[in-house]
């Protein structure tokens, strides 16, 4: 029976999580049509001071390529549009103010699903794109807070709050050092000023973490109902991340202390606190569907055994690994993850940089840092 080395696990963690992420060109893409929407909405509204910008699973950098049975296998992006100096509309101003302009569009009116509770969604090619129309929220302590609005029923809205950039914020301060590190690299490499660099350019282990757990999730919920939601995940998961400079490490860790962050209200049921909206439960649908909250903690055992204990314990070598993580993360993606794997070990053997340890495993005999594969920009050093 052999056992994998640590080294082998962070090489091939660091390889599936470049395999689940979206290519540059995509991300380019997406880029280019949101700025397109917000450049579109800008124009037609100057009094309202339309801003656009992302929210979610693109904002975070943690977005992951679709399995191909998702919805036609399309990138769900969030985009809030907000209407700066529009405090004084009510909420179905807010909503009616941006369906009817991008109506007004011959190209987005084609593009348009009907009207959603909170967002309007336009189809493109490989992504639909959800426009959250919003207000700035004055009447609450965080700044950033907005005010959204819901479709109750026919002519009928309310509106609920929300804090995407504070999210943000919260998000980039729990991985400050990693952050850092990887503003400079990409800087360096790409020879870009900080301020323009966004975090959906990053790899840092933390959004590499999220990857391979969202995706782990896909797999096991692929056409079964309450899905863990990813905002729960990214919550948990960087609340216990610890700064730890490589992606295995991070995963490991994350699952072994998630659970600690989840806390209870009043009445003893369980909550995920938004960190920056503190009225606000991301689990709200726990309390109201039971049947959600045992998915997440089933989701939560897997994930550990499959994951953490299962490499570590009986796998009897590489294929028995591939194998193992074919049924986990699917096979094109594990495919790409030992190609890639291969390509480093490959690199290395040929910069001259191989030791072999006395049990036999291969190690990089400079104890550097991971090494670097095709187009990525952050790599956690040992």
């Amino acid at each position: 029976m052999h056992h994998i080395s640590h080294e082998t696990l962070k090489r091939i963690y660091q390889a599936l999580a470049n395999s689940l992420n979206v290519s540059d060109t995509t991300t380019q893409e997406i880029v280019s049509s949101y700025e397109a929407v917000g450049n579109y909405l800008g124009n037609l509204e100057e009094d309202l001071d339309i801003k656009i910008f992302p929210q979610g699973s693109m904002a975070l950098g943690t977005m992951i390529k679709p399995l191909s049975s998702d919805k036609n296998g399309e990138y769900d992006v969030d985009l809030v549009c907000q209407l700066t100096n529009g405090n004084n509309l009510s909420d179905a101003e807010v909503k009616q103010i941006v369906g009817k302009r991008l109506k007004e569009s011959s190209r987005y009116f084609q593009m348009m699903d009907p009207e959603g509770k909170r967002c309007w969604t336009l189809n493109y090619a490989d992504f639909h794109m959800d426009v959250l129309p919003c207000t700035p929220k004055l009447s609450v302590e965080t700044s950033t807070a907005i005010r959204i609005t819901e479709k109750i029923e026919k002519n009928v809205y309310g509106n609920g709050i929300s804090d995407p950039k504070g999210y943000l914020d919260w998000f980039t301060r729990k991985m400050r050092h990693v952050y850092t590190e990887a503003l400079q690299n990409y800087a360096e490499i790409r020879k870009m000023e900080v301020e323009k660099i966004r975090l959906y350019n990053l790899r840092t282990p933390l959004q590499m973490a999220i990857q391979i757990l969202k995706r782990h999730r896909d797999i096991m919920f692929e056409g079964k109902k309450h899905r863990p939601a990813s905002i729960i995940i990214n919550t948990l998961a960087a609340r216990a991340y610890n700064g730890e400079n490589n992606v295995y490490d991070a995963v490991c860790n994350i699952l072994e202390n998630m659970e600690s962050s989840i806390t209870r209200n009043e009445y003893g049921e369980l909550q995920v606190l938004n960190p920056t909206l503190r009225q606000e439960n991301f689990a709200d649908r726990w309390i109201t569907e039971p049947k959600r909250q045992d998915a997440f903690f089933s989701w939560l055992k897997k994930a550990k055994k499959d994951i953490v204990e299962d490499p570590l314990n009986f796998i009897d070598g590489l294929d028995s690994l591939k194998n193992r993580m074919t049924e986990n993360f699917g096979s094109q993606v594990v495919q790409d993850t030992f190609e890639e794997y291969g390509n480093t070990i490959q690199d290395n053997r040929i910069n001259g940089k191989l030791g072999i340890n006395p049990q036999g495993h291969i190690t990089n005999a400079k104890g550097s840092s991971v090494v670097p594969v095709k187009n990525h920009t952050f790599f956690g050093s040992d």
